[in-house]
């Protein structure tokens, strides 16, 4: 329900809430806009609300924000002195760069996360109790949340690290009455230049900086810290990202081996019994590490080599293109010289026809354009059918280097899987030797004892007897061959797929490039037939010989 445009503002307190609707925002955005003339023409020219991009609503008695996503543009939205309790339904204003949210009733600090590009946010006078869920507002640079119900210092850390930050406003909270609070914030918030609006001086930034140096080394050297862990972090990242591009990805260090125990309890446990089992375990680490790093290097070089042949398969395309665009260009400009040479003699031919012009010199008129034009459709002709034999011969040519591509890279890639299969044969190797090592080792330490009784009772279970450790041996036997099963598949599967909607993609894109060019070329001679017979003189001067020849007959 729309407020009457009568009722004081001073009542609009005890009108009923209402939501913000399209009807709303297109009045707002009248009465804000241009007046007079401007404002004549801004109406008439029709609002677009998606192109708005500033609108003020105070005093409309606002409950809840919503419908804004009509205006996606936005730039500045002011909502000031309503009753709104909520944030909420602001996803769509991705461009928004300053947002008043100030003398409403909000108590949380929720869903403005999205609004990335903010610089401004002004919460003035509302019943927040904590700053929170602005993580990403990584440009804020103006803050205003002054006269909230905050009484904790946590925000204070909280704002450190919005490195924009220049304006901060907190008066009129709890926290600002205590003792030391604003040494606290101008300590722990070095960025700031301004709070409540008032400068900070440099001697009252020395003495916040002096009374907490102790707290901020604490904090320097933690953030100095988490940089670091931040740094190591993308770049390990990166790093898998680029061996993930060559299907190698963790074959780099002891991922696969340690996944190959980790649901391997019994076996890690084999592996621990005695000294010599240690070692032999010790020993397969190193040696199966080393495998998956040759395997590692090896699918890095290939990559490389798959790399350089899309390179110069490419650079053969590119070429062929641009040769051929280039010949296309000289029929072109040949076809479009030769029109600026014949446009001119028709015009001219057409202004030697008066209103006391004879049939005679009509009809030497009309057979002298009717030349042009049969020269000019013959241009065009010949034209289109250069420019159609240039690109199916351009067609044919990506054609024909797709298929090599394709040969060549088939080849290259069913050659590295077949090295890769024996690198992977060679760990499945490994394993079995390991496992017929742990077996031979944990058989002789169990012969020790003589009576099985002597045995320790904490490997009773796991080879307490041959068929215990038999057992136990085989299900970890099992399911490190798995583990090494599954990485194999993926590496195959991953680069087989790759290889095929690759090859395949080429052929779907040149079938576009092809198709499109004809309809370009096609377009093109129509277009260029359709203006010279836009001059519509042929018809014209038919129908001016006929009316001529019409009238001559009944002088006769």
């Amino acid at each position: 329900m729309l407020i009457e445009e009568d009722v004081p503002t001073i009542l609009q307190e005890f009108v009923q809430p209402r939501v913000i609707n399209q009807n709303m925002l297109i009045k707002l955005i009248v009465e804000q806009g241009p007046k007079g003339e401007a404002g004549k023409l801004f109406f008439n020219d029709g609002i677009n609300l998606k192109e708005t991009k500033e609108i003020r609503i105070e005093f409309q008695n606002i409950l809840k924000i919503d419908y804004l996503w009509v205006m996606s543009n936005l730039v500045k939205l002011k909502l000031s002195n309503n009753i709104i309790e909520k944030i909420e339904n602001l996803e769509s204003l991705i461009h928004l760069k300053e947002l008043d949210l100030s003398f409403n009733r909000i108590y949380i600090m929720e869903n403005l996360n999205c609004l990335s590009k903010l610089e401004i946010l002004l919460l003035y006078s509302n019943q927040i109790t904590k700053i929170e869920n602005i993580d990403n507002l990584y440009n804020l640079t103006i803050f205003s949340i002054g006269n909230n119900l905050i009484t904790d210092w946590e925000h204070a850390l909280y704002l450190r690290k919005f490195k924009n930050l220049r304006s901060l406003n907190m008066d009129e909270n709890p926290c600002t009455k205590e003792t030391g609070y604003f040494d606290y914030i101008f300590a722990l918030i070095p960025q700031l230049l301004y709070y409540q609006y008032k400068m900070i001086t440099n001697e009252e930034r020395k003495r916040a900086s002096e009374k907490h140096y102790r707290l901020l080394n604490t904090l320097e050297d933690k953030e100095m810290k988490e940089a670091e862990e931040l740094k190591a972090q993308q770049e390990y990242e990166k790093k898998l990202a680029f061996l993930t591009l060559a299907y190698v990805e963790y074959l780099d260090d002891d991922f696969l081996f340690q996944k190959m125990f980790e649901a391997d309890e019994e076996g890690k446990e084999l592996s621990m019994v005695t000294e010599d089992t240690q070692n032999a375990y010790a020993e397969y680490e190193k040696s199966f590490i080393v495998l998956c790093q040759e395997l590692c290097e090896l699918g890095l070089q290939e990559n490389e080599k798959r790399i350089d042949e899309i390179n110069t398969f490419t650079n053969a395309v590119n070429n062929g293109k641009k040769s051929s665009q280039d010949q296309g260009r000289i029929i072109v400009n040949n076809i479009l010289k030769r029109k600026t040479e014949i446009l001119p003699n028709v015009k001219n031919l057409l202004g030697q026809i008066g209103e006391d012009v004879t049939s005679i010199i009509l009809e030497e008129v009309t057979q002298k354009v009717q030349q042009f034009s049969d020269e000019f459709n013959d241009i065009i002709t010949e034209g289109w059918s250069n420019l159609m034999s240039l690109e199916m011969e351009l067609h044919e040519q990506i054609e024909d280097i797709n298929e090599v591509f394709r040969i060549n890279m088939s080849d290259m890639v069913e050659t590295y899987l077949t090295t890769a299969r024996g690198h992977f044969s060679q760990l499945r190797n490994r394993e079995a030797e390991y496992n017929d090592t742990i077996n031979g080792l944990l058989l002789y330490y169990l012969s020790g004892f003589g009576d099985d009784s002597k045995i320790p009772s904490h490997i009773v279970n796991l080879c307490g007897d041959k068929d215990t450790l038999a057992f136990n041996l085989s299900n970890s036997h099992e399911k490190h061959l798995q583990a090494i099963d599954a990485r194999e598949e993926i590496m195959i599967n991953r680069l087989k797929s790759w290889f095929e909607e690759y090859t395949q993609q080429l052929i779907v894109k040149e079938d576009e490039r092809n198709n499109q060019q004809i309809l370009e070329i096609s377009h093109f001679a129509d277009t260029q037939r359709n203006e010279f017979s836009s001059l519509q003189l042929l018809q014209q001067l038919h129908v001016n010989i006929s009316d001529m020849e019409a009238m001559e007959a009944l002088g006769d």
